[in-house]
């Protein structure tokens, strides 16, 4: 492919379709910007001596505390809402649910990817008991874990923290990847992440005995990777030992490769998975907000990516720092 050529390609995972545009893949490094928000510290409600524990905490690790599970203090779901459905042509579900939030540290200006590897295993051990604890509850039949990370990440407070939301059903895009699973399982007996390990070579970032991170041949935005454990595992609880820690320190690689290649930018990463879904598999989605969306992405649901997975693969591997 050359700059003057783009390519429509169908995302395996969703069925999502994305124009990937590579006579533009100069335009994110216009917008090398570092977020100050992390440099924030006026009324930032995390610190350790302004977080309200009395109202808002579920738990905490160590003491004084170095890892902390608060309340969402402005939940989008909440569980002492009844749960109901409407059907009919405005079909709707009340807001049941349970909106959390982990403040990965203390110290204000510590990052999730230059967290070590004790600190990493610590918050990982902090989703899962709060996976667990959800899951056990009425009614919630899907837990999303995920970070907003700087102002283009969607987040409002620079303090690093991860987000949680249990809801009563498995919607948009989780919904699809299951089914897209469930559809390849029936038809080609083998899981379609598995062979996408086997299948994605060109556009391997790295791999260890235990897990592969991958530039996946459908990416929806520039510099889109795909982290999972090679071993089929459709929830966090089920990795070993060996694959958390490998899974852990691939996902802190790549944030931090990503920020030495496109400038520090913004980034999200969710973490695809499903306790009760055994045809899924288990995989990170590492997102760095190079450009916002735009109409084509609203009204049509079709993303332009304007790096190749090809040429992000490249950048990435001569780029590559391990934590």
């Amino acid at each position: 492919m050359n700059e003057q050529e783009s390519d429509i390609r169908m995302d395996y995972r969703t069925g999502y379709y994305s124009i990937i545009v590579p006579g533009r893949e100069h335009r994110p490094e216009e917008l090398e910007i570092e977020d100050e928000g992390s440099k924030n510290l006026k009324n930032c409600p995390f610190e350790r001596d302004t977080v309200d524990r009395k109202n808002l905490e579920i738990m905490h690790v160590n003491e004084p505390w170095t890892t902390m599970v608060i309340k969402n203090k402005f939940p989008e779901l909440n569980g002492s809402t009844p749960l109901d459905y409407k059907k009919g042509f405005f079909s709707s579900i009340s807001g049941y649910g349970y909106n959390e939030v982990i403040i990965e540290t203390p110290n204000h200006f510590d990052k999730f990817e230059d967290m070590d590897t004790k600190k990493s295993i610590e918050w990982l051990s902090a989703v899962i008991e709060r996976e667990e604890d959800l899951y056990s509850r009425n009614y919630i039949k899907h837990v999303m874990v995920f970070k907003n990370s700087g102002a283009k990440g969607g987040a409002s407070i620079g303090h690093s923290h991860t987000q949680i939301i249990a809801w009563p059903e498995i919607l948009g895009t989780p919904k699809i990847e299951i089914e897209k699973a469930i559809e390849y399982k029936n038809q080609n007996y083998s899981c379609l992440y598995e062979d996408s390990i086997k299948k994605e070579n060109e556009r391997m970032l790295f791999e260890t005995e235990k897990i592969a991170a991958i530039a996946p041949y459908g990416s929806r935005i520039a510099g889109e990777s795909m982290l999972l454990p090679k071993r089929h595992v459709n929830y966090l609880l089920d990795l070993d030992e060996q694959e958390k820690e490998d899974i852990l320190e691939a996902l802190k690689s790549i944030i931090r490769t990503n920020s030495k290649i496109f400038g520090k930018p913004s980034y999200n990463f969710v973490i695809h998975e499903n306790k009760n879904e055994p045809d899924y598999h288990l995989h990170f989605e590492i997102y760095p907000r190079l450009a916002d969306f735009a109409g084509i992405e609203l009204g049509q649901n079709v993303f332009v990516n304007t790096i190749t997975p090809e040429d992000y693969t490249k950048k990435f591997k001569d780029n590559l720092l391990f934590t």
